[in-house]
């Protein structure tokens, strides 16, 4: 055999191994790559669900009637004209990360929106280390887990003639006034 054809056959072998581990090498990359892509989005989730929790707490707050009023739409909370003076509550209504769409689920007390989840049925990377008021995130089985609900931080304990309206009642420990996310199947959540 010519000595040229063994060394185009080692260097054959060469090529083919090398491609090979490059190959090895960006499918690691592309999973680094995609786990902090995952990561980033869900701190942009827990901003935007944190963000519309506390504009739904603000909207419910800042009622000029005595009887006081979650928003029926997410919009709502962008220009409030129930007072004598427009309130913005929410700076734009922000697209979940998880679905790059504006599409929320809404969780709702009698056609009154009183909080919002992903709708993404994706696992978490983050399953602990969440903020004090985002606890019942942990262990969470997918992202539409994660609902951010100003109801229990509000109408706890207050006694508002609204609580006794409700379809099925949120049950949470409250350890502050600021609103408290949920994160349990079966809150009473009513999907619009």
């Amino acid at each position: 055999m010519p000595s040229g054809s063994i060394q185009r056959g080692f260097t054959y072998i060469g090529l083919l191994m090398m491609i090979a581990i490059s190959g090895i090498g960006f499918a690691a990359l592309g999973e680094a790559w995609h786990t902090a892509s995952q990561r980033e989005k869900e701190k942009e989730l827990l901003f935007a669900g944190g963000q519309i929790q506390s504009a739904i707490q603000r909207y419910y707050q800042q009622t000029p009637s005595p009887i006081k009023q979650y928003p029926a739409r997410l919009e709502d909370l962008l220009l409030d004209k129930r007072g004598p003076k427009p309130q913005h509550h929410l700076r734009r209504i922000y697209i979940d990360p998880m679905t790059a769409s504006r599409d929320w689920g809404l969780i709702k007390d009698q056609e009154r929106i009183v909080g919002i989840y992903s709708r993404s049925k994706a696992r978490p990377f983050k399953q602990d280390g969440f903020d004090e008021a985002q606890q019942a995130f942990s262990g969470a089985e997918s992202y539409q887990d994660w609902e951010f609900s100003a109801k229990s931080g509000i109408d706890a304990g207050s006694g508002n003639a609204n609580d006794r309206s409700l379809v099925k009642p949120v049950e949470m420990p409250v350890t502050s006034s600021t609103p408290s996310a949920i994160a349990s199947r079966g809150s009473g959540r009513q999907v619009k």
